[in-house]
């Protein structure tokens, strides 16, 4: 009997936690990662066509370069 009631309230929290629990609000941490991952976007440079990321492009009229040589060239 007792073991029937633990399943049956095993049951009813599975349910609860997969359908009914709503997802965790956007903690620091998670923001963080986030915004981590949008950073290390991969761009062309618009004189070498080399990719690098987004973090270490010089941006020049809306245009990413790869370093100042090449910014110079173009």
């Amino acid at each position: 009997m007792l073991l029937k009631a633990l399943l049956v309230i095993g049951v009813i929290a599975a349910i609860y936690f997969f359908f009914f629990k709503k997802s965790t609000p956007l903690t620091k941490e998670r923001y963080d990662k986030k915004r981590k991952d949008d950073e290390e976007t991969m761009v062309e440079c618009e004189s070498c066509s080399t990719y690098i990321s987004t973090a270490e492009a010089i941006v020049v009229s809306g245009k990413f370069y790869c370093s100042t040589e090449c910014r110079d060239k173009a």
